[in-house]
């Protein structure tokens, strides 16, 4: 984290010389919404990725649950592995990373935390600021022999933030004066010009010069707290100002991460991830502003004009993300046309096999009819023909006996002297 913050550091110095050439007053807030322009510039192609996934997701749906009904049920590891190769080879073929639309707020969480570590301290990255304290603190130490005690009574009376006090701590007793000083407040600094005011008159000239840069409207060292505390009750439009332009932002890139949806029922129920959204839209922006009230002005500072820039950015990002839906639109179009029209030529020619079925079955039965029809005539005529041949039977034995009348007639005529 802390090669982060160096890195940051550096560039945030790089900033304030800049601005410092052109206005010696209000340097470090110009600097604080240059250094958060730049920032938000260099997590363009993420915002966009995000932004990109999240509308492409959405639009890949009916895919992606056709793969899903073809597994369901399926719970063995080849099934499995399986329905994950098609999602991942859906998601290939798109050109959608589902994984995309975390990265951003993965990488903004470390980089928030260590553009905080610049903006607690910024004497520790800005040359400038740190060669003033430096002499600050060179010239307290030559002035009183016992700063140490002193500088001891003014913590106890007004302690350190418990983030200061753990950057101390973590000196392990090494700490310098400059380490305790450029962790100061204008309230500590109120209190050790009152206890010592001996010194006020050799560091009063370079604890202006530090306020002149330091002073943004509000003193950017100083949390709404403490600023509050001394009656400025306008500082309460900071923490306001935090958690308004957390809830636009939410809203506008809510409204621009979903794609329109055609048909959609306006009376039906919203789906969890919508809720689950509407809720963070809540509870962003309160945690936000509770937040910012007990921070320094300078990271409050730097979440407003981020909120303010990516509102600004998000219409850019907008119009890129759409030129690249209407590409991906077109391209589901034709391929979901395609598949219909394929659907409807399998239904036309699976449609005739009930009548061809049907057909089969009539002839099927007109062959058993004239099967049966064929049986039942030859039953008739194999009893035609045994009928036929017991006639011929019955006939044998009368043609045997007139027969034998006739030739015994025969025999009477030959031998007429016998009678």
């Amino acid at each position: 984290m802390d090669f982060i913050s160096n890195f940051f550091g550096v560039i945030f110095n790089i900033i304030f010389n800049f601005v410092d050439v052109l206005t010696p007053v209000g340097t470090l807030g110009i600097s604080i919404i240059l250094f958060t322009l730049v920032i938000r510039l260099l997590l363009t192609p993420l915002q966009i990725k995000q932004q990109r996934t999240t509308r492409g997701m959405s639009k890949i749906q009916p895919e992606l649950q056709k793969i899903q009904q073809k597994y369901a049920g399926r719970k063995d590891q080849q099934s499995q592995m399986a329905q994950s190769q098609e999602m991942q080879a859906l998601y290939k073929k798109y050109n959608i990373n589902p994984f995309a639309g975390c990265l951003p707020l993965l990488i903004q969480l470390p980089l928030l935390w260590a553009v905080y570590a610049v903006f607690r301290a910024p004497s520790k990255y800005i040359t400038k600021l740190h060669d003033i304290y430096q002499e600050i603190a060179l010239k307290i130490e030559t002035i009183l022999p016992n700063s140490a005690d002193s500088i001891a009574q003014i913590l106890k009376e007004m302690p350190l933030n418990a983030t200061a006090k753990a950057e101390i701590d973590k000196l392990e007793g090494a700490a310098t004066l400059f380490d305790t000083i450029s962790n100061f407040t204008t309230k500590h600094w109120e209190i050790f010009l009152n206890k010592i005011p001996e010194v006020a008159d050799e560091i009063s000239m370079l604890l202006q010069q530090t306020v002149d840069y330091e002073y943004f409207i509000f003193s950017l060292v100083d949390t709404p707290s403490q600023i509050v505390a001394t009656g400025n009750y306008f500082a309460f439009l900071i923490p306001i100002c935090a958690g308004a332009s957390t809830f636009i932002f939410s809203k506008i890139s809510m409204a621009q991460s979903q794609p329109t949806t055609v048909n959609k029922d306006p009376n039906a129920p919203p789906s969890q991830t919508e809720s689950m959204m509407k809720t963070m839209n809540i509870i962003m922006p309160i945690m936000m502003g509770s937040f910012s009230y007990t921070m320094p002005y300078g990271l409050s500072l730097y979440w407003i004009a981020g909120n303010l820039i990516m509102m600004c950015q998000q219409v850019f990002v907008a119009k890129i993300v759409k030129k690249e839906e209407a590409i991906l639109d077109a391209q589901l179009k034709a391929e979901r046309e395609a598949a219909l029209a394929q659907q409807k030529k399998k239904k036309k020619k699976k449609s005739p096999q009930p009548q061809n079925g049907q057909n089969k079955s009539q002839q099927g039965e007109g062959q058993n009819q004239l099967k049966e029809q064929s049986a039942q005539l030859q039953i008739e005529d194999s009893t035609k023909e045994n009928q036929s041949e017991i006639k011929q039977q019955n006939k044998k034995p009368a043609q045997k006996k007139t027969q034998q009348a006739g030739n015994k007639a025969k025999q009477e005529r030959k031998q007429p002297g016998k009678k």
